[in-house]
C-alpha cells in the first residue's frame, strides 16, 4: 500500500506543478520608462503621470530618474494640472540645483503660475482679470524674472520677457481698477493713492494716462489745484493726444462720478 501512495502523490505534485501559470518577467527601468514615453507620445498624459510616477517610485536613483521628474513637469502641465506642475518644477529644482535643464523647470513654474489665472471660461472667451486677486501672476512674474536673469541667453527667456510685459500690463490694470472702483464711491484721497502707485511703478504701461487723469480728477474734488495742475500737466506733456485730454487740454473722464448725484446713482451705490 505505501508503495501504492508514493507514486500516487508524485503525480499530483507533478501535475500541479504543469498547471501553474508562468510568471511574467518584472519590468526593468528602460522597459517602464518606455511605457511612459509611448503614453506622452499618444497625449495620454493621465497614464504618463502613473507610469513616471511608479518608474520614481521603483528606480529612485536610477539611468531615467532625472528625466523621469522633467517629464513629470510637461505631462502635469499638459494635464492642466497647474498646481501640480509647480510641485513638480519646485521638487526638481531642489533635488537637481546644478542641473543643465534648470532654466526649463523654472520656466515651467512659471508657465503654470502664469495659467493659473485662467478661469474655465477663460478657455471660450476673452475676460478682463483685473479685478481678480493677481497672486499666482505675481509668482509668474518673479520665476520669469529669475529665468531672464540667472539664463538671459536660454531659448525660454524671450518668451519669460513678452510674458512679463504682459502681466506688468495686468498688475497695473488691478492698480486702476482698484482707483476707479475708489473714485465712483468718493474716496478720492484712496482714488489717488491707487493711481500714484502706477504712475510710479507702472511708468511703462498703456495705463497711465488714466493714472494721471484720475489724480488730476481727484485733487480736484480735495480743494488742491497746485497738484491737479501739476498732475494736468505731466499728462499733456506726455501725452498731448490723449483721449482724457479735450480740445481746451482739460482732463474729461466719462466715467467719472457727478458732484451732484441722482436718485439712480444713490439707490445702486453708484453702479449705475
Amino acid at each position: 500500500m505505501p508503495r501504492l501512495i508514493w507514486p500516487l502523490l508524485a503525480a499530483l505534485l507533478l501535475s500541479a506543478c504543469a498547471s501553474k501559470p508562468e510568471e511574467s518577467p518584472e519590468r526593468t527601468e528602460a522597459a517602464q520608462y518606455r511605457e511612459a514615453q509611448d503614453a506622452m507620445d499618444s497625449n495620454n498624459y493621465l497614464t504618463a503621470i502613473d507610469r513616471l510616477k511608479e518608474l520614481e517610485a521603483r528606480f529612485p536613483y536610477g539611468r531615467y530618474a532625472e528625466q523621469a521628474q522633467l517629464d513629470l513637469i510637461y505631462a502635469h502641465f499638459r494635464s492642466q494640472e497647474y498646481p501640480e506642475t509647480v510641485v513638480a518644477a519646485q521638487r526638481f529644482m531642489r533635488s537637481y540645483p546644478a542641473h543643465p535643464r534648470l532654466d526649463y523647470a523654472l520656466y515651467m513654474r512659471g508657465l503654470a503660475n502664469f495659467y493659473m489665472e485662467r478661469g474655465f471660461f477663460d478657455s471660450f472667451m476673452s475676460t478682463d482679470k483685473s479685478s481678480r486677486d493677481l497672486g499666482s501672476a505675481r509668482d509668474a512674474f518673479e520665476d520669469f524674472e529669475r529665468l531672464v536673469t540667472r539664463f538671459p541667453d536660454s531659448e525660454y527667456a524671450p518668451d519669460a520677457r513678452s510674458r512679463m510685459v504682459f502681466i506688468r500690463n495686468e498688475m497695473a490694470r488691478h492698480e486702476l481698477h482698484a482707483a476707479r472702483y475708489y473714485a465712483r464711491r468718493g474716496a478720492y484721497i484712496a482714488a489717488i493713492n491707487r493711481a500714484q502707485y502706477v504712475v510710479q511703478h507702472y511708468q511703462r504701461t498703456p495705463m497711465v494716462p488714466e493714472a494721471l487723469a484720475i489724480m488730476v480728477e481727484g485733487y480736484e474734488r480735495l480743494d488742491r489745484p497746485e497738484l491737479a495742475d501739476k498732475s494736468r500737466r505731466a499728462l499733456a506733456e506726455s501725452w498731448p493726444d490723449s483721449e482724457y485730454l479735450d480740445d481746451d487740454g482739460q482732463v474729461n473722464l466719462a466715467w467719472w462720478p457727478s458732484e451732484h448725484k441722482g436718485l439712480l446713482s444713490l439707490l445702486t451705490f453708484d453702479l449705475l
